[in-house]
């Protein structure tokens, strides 16, 4: 038995696709010692990026350790409803997680999937944020193996090809697109410009230059709403041991925007990743507002990229099935990520599955209420 909730009609989105599907993720120790990253294959750089992530996010969010299931890591997550708490074993992934392929159709369906449901008195397995072209496979995989399960489109990622020349990015923008960024970029251009771009990859600066990237976004509206990274503790040791270890491995481009008094108005904390800069984090000087920094970094990084043959997409993320209209003015299309949830056989398994069903249906209602009202 199975269910498919797919993204709903929202107007005329732009072209949507499921994301490449990457290769199986392979644990490893830790960034590739002393290698010559431009002579590594794409596989072996991707690999050493998903280790870097993993190790760093388990060292900052599971200190005590991990459940493993077949070389891939689950925490111990707690559902709750009323009196009812249920144990679900949960993927250490979040949105700015690079794109695990997590589990391989033929470990989806593994008798260790069963076994550590029984083992841990888990209700069921939640695997977020899944890369896959073709989920029907997936489902079909899972019902030959008997498990309940719940297929949902999660997230709509805003991308941006870089494989052909800034100019033609250009192009395809808007009139009034391109008119507008020929002025910002002239910011940056002209001789008396009053910004200045930089790409740090070198480990020796990156910490300084982290503590000056935290601090701005701690200065923003994110650290007057609570959500700023130096908020947590934990966000705080992963960021920084991240950005430290992708600089190690290679992997770090710390975009950053100056004014010519060299004060730091906006960054972009990214890293490389099967051909593609995935933008972790970025923020802004809210007193340089008037200069639109965040907009203007991103087309000055997308104009790097587009000059970088080892990058192919520039990958802004986003958060939900609508992603905020200023990410969407540089996409060239959205890629859609997935989450799975396999049911447990039994009582727990069925609970949680109905749970789940029950949120869908409340976030239909909620969805038909918001576009009457609207």
């Amino acid at each position: 038995m199975s269910d498919v909730c797919r993204w709903p009609d929202q107007g005329c989105p732009p072209n949507m696709v499921d994301a490449p599907l990457a290769s199986a993720f392979e644990p490893q120790s830790g960034p590739v010692p002393n290698a010559d990253f431009a002579a590594l294959s794409p596989t072996v750089l991707e690999r050493s990026a998903q280790a870097v992530w993993m190790k760093c996010w388990l060292s900052a969010y599971a200190p005590q350790g991990a459940i493993c299931v077949e070389g891939v890591h689950f925490l111990e997550h707690i559902h709750s409803l009323n009196a009812i708490s249920l144990r679900v074993l949960h993927s250490p992934t979040n949105l700015q997680t690079p794109r695990h392929s997590i589990v391989a159709e033929a470990s989806l369906g593994s008798p260790e999937i069963r076994h550590a449901l029984r083992r841990h008195r888990a209700a069921g397995v939640i695997l977020e944020y899944l890369p896959h072209p073709d989920m029907e496979t997936i489902r079909t995989t899972l019902q030959s193996a008997g498990l309940r399960h719940l297929v949902i489109a999660q997230a709509a990622i805003p991308v941006t090809v870089c494989t052909h020349t800034f100019d033609h990015f250009v192009e395809l923008r808007s009139k009034r697109e391109r008119q507008r960024t020929r002025k910002l970029l002239r910011l940056v251009d002209d001789a008396d410009g009053s910004l200045c771009f930089s790409v740090i990859t070198d480990g020796a600066q990156v910490a300084p230059l982290i503590e000056e990237c935290l601090a701005l976004e701690q200065a923003s509206w994110k650290g007057r709403e609570g959500t700023a990274i130096l908020d947590k503790p934990e966000d705080a040791r992963f960021y920084r041991q991240l950005a430290q270890d992708l600089a190690a491995a290679g992997l770090l481009r710390l975009a950053l925007l100056h004014d010519r008094a060299g004060q730091l108005v906006a960054f972009e904390l990214c890293m490389a990743w099967d051909g593609r800069l995935i933008a972790l984090k970025t923020s802004c000087s809210e007193r340089h507002l008037d200069l639109s920094p965040g907009h203007v970094l991103a087309l000055l990084h997308i104009r790097h990229c587009c000059a970088d043959p080892t990058i192919s997409l520039y990958d802004v993320t986003g958060n939900g099935l609508s992603p905020a209209p200023h990410l969407l003015r540089y996409a060239d299309r959205q890629e859609l990520l997935w989450r799975v949830i396999l049911f447990a056989p039994g009582w727990r398994g069925r609970i949680l599955q109905l749970m789940w069903q029950a949120r869908l249906r409340l976030r239909s209602v909620k969805r038909f209420v918001a576009s009457r009202c609207g």
